[in-house]
């Protein structure tokens, strides 16, 4: 299994994945946490879950999942019969 696949990660991976130094990574983890940032899973011995960091990293970062909207258009009634 590549390291890529791994989905739940120790602080050091997850700082290696984002680019930062594990000491830099662990300096900012206060903040990141009051933020929402995703905490440890204890079921999985103390790593976090690497798709709700990236989802935290995306939403942080103005992306948003194409198949996700906030709010959506009203759909317009149709006037009259549909001429092609």
């Amino acid at each position: 299994m590549a390291k890529s696949d791994v989905l739940y990660v120790t602080d050091a991976e997850c700082a290696a994945r984002i680019g930062l130094p594990t000491q830099d990574f662990k300096d900012t983890l206060p903040a990141l946490e009051r933020a929402g940032f995703p905490t440890k899973d204890p079921l999985f011995n103390n790593r976090r879950y690497w798709p709700a960091v990236r989802a935290f990293l995306d939403k942080r970062n103005g992306l948003a999942s194409s198949f996700q909207r906030r709010n959506p258009a009203p759909l317009k009634e149709a006037k009259g019969p549909e001429v092609w």
